[in-house]
């Protein structure tokens, strides 16, 4: 009996292909570098053999579904004070706390805490592996309110591909518009650095007061209000997948 169990079993970085997460190879790199953890306990040797059926398997923060649960797909209006991450030691309301499904999602990328809008989530881990890899150029819009009016002289500063104060990190140009008499901006990015439009913002001496993700990867709220999701239609997962080049 001890022997077919262990049988059941698959390296870890079989598994997380399996999810989508990345290749065998790279997957191997995540475990050494202590970014995997099983049921709590960090999987650090790439030769480490996991239950794909009753393991709960953890990367960066991310919980991953079973490759062979039926695979669903929720868009979620996120409110303010909501965390993303779907374990938190504070005891803090979690986004999981609003959707009621039985297959185990989880976040395609994050939205901080203060803020809000729209986050997908699934157990499609190829496609969110593919709606978060910078190759895919997913496009991310976001509502600004700051503190003071931006002046349409400074577009070019905000858009141009700015590197930000805190790090010198640089981030690629982007879409802007200006709106409501200057006090919000409407800003598209494709890339998902930590807070990056909070920190671009503020390398321009602005402090962003509300921000709200208004689409993602052309999908919208309609007519979900903060802390309602609804399922994707079957189209909608198409287009996502043809967004990030899969089938």
């Amino acid at each position: 009996m001890k022997k077919k169990l262990q049988e059941e079993k698959v390296r870890i970085n079989k598994y997380l292909a399996m999810c989508g997460v990345a290749s065998r190879r790279a997957a191997d790199q995540l475990v050494l570098e202590g970014k995997v953890s099983v049921n709590g306990r960090i999987a650090d040797e790439p030769g480490f053999r996991v239950d794909p059926r009753n393991d709960e398997v953890i990367v960066d923060g991310r919980l991953m579904a079973r490759p062979e649960a039926k695979k669903v797909y929720i868009l979620f209006n996120k409110p303010r004070n909501v965390i993303t991450t779907t374990h938190d030691e504070r005891d803090r309301q979690q986004i999981l706390d609003f959707i009621d499904v039985r297959e185990r999602v989880f976040p395609v990328g994050r939205l901080d805490r203060k803020s809000t809008g729209l986050l997908l989530l699934t157990n499609d881990g190829t496609l969110a592996h593919r709606l978060m890899h910078p190759s895919s150029l997913v496009q991310k819009e976001y509502l600004a309110v700051l503190d003071e009016k931006f002046p349409p002289s400074m577009l070019q500063k905000l858009t141009g591909g700015m590197r930000l104060k805190d790090t010198g990190e640089k981030v690629s140009p982007c879409k802007a518009k200006i709106i409501d008499d200057g006090m919000s901006v409407l800003v598209s990015i494709h890339e998902g650095k930590n807070h990056q439009v909070r920190r671009m913002f503020s390398t321009l001496g602005f402090e962003v007061r509300r921000l709200d993700r208004v689409a993602y990867a052309g999908l919208t709220a309609g007519e979900l209000k903060r802390g309602e999701w609804r399922f994707l239609s079957r189209k909608e997962v198409e287009q996502l997948y043809r967004l990030c080049g899969g089938q």
